[in-house]
């Protein structure tokens, strides 16, 4: 009965980490990464200018640099004030919706 219980309980931990959260943030690269959290027009000229050089997107939310597996999904957002609703997995967020903020 204990391995049951056991291995419910691993099964609802797990499926509870595939559920999608929201993050606030900025889209950034990976050259620069939290060094251009408050999206001046300098730093968004720089991301864009990285971007174009091939460096990959990052998201940046706090202190903290989170790589996106799904580039494609935050194209058009570099240097952009975003809200993102996606699931995490270690450092990694696939984005599943990206809301622009003013």
């Amino acid at each position: 009965m204990k391995k049951v219980a056991a291995a419910g309980l691993f099964i609802s931990l797990f499926s509870a980490g595939a559920f999608a959260a929201t993050w606030s943030g900025v889209i950034s690269d990976e050259h620069c990464g939290a060094k251009h959290a408050a999206m001046t027009a300098d730093d968004k000229a720089c991301v864009d200018k990285c971007a174009k050089g091939g460096a990959a997107a990052v998201f940046v939310s706090g202190d903290k640099v989170y790589k996106i597996d799904n580039q494609d999904a935050v194209q058009g957002h570099m240097g952009h004030k975003v809200t993102l609703t996606g699931t995490m997995k270690g450092d990694t967020v696939h984005v599943d919706n990206v809301k622009m903020n003013m």
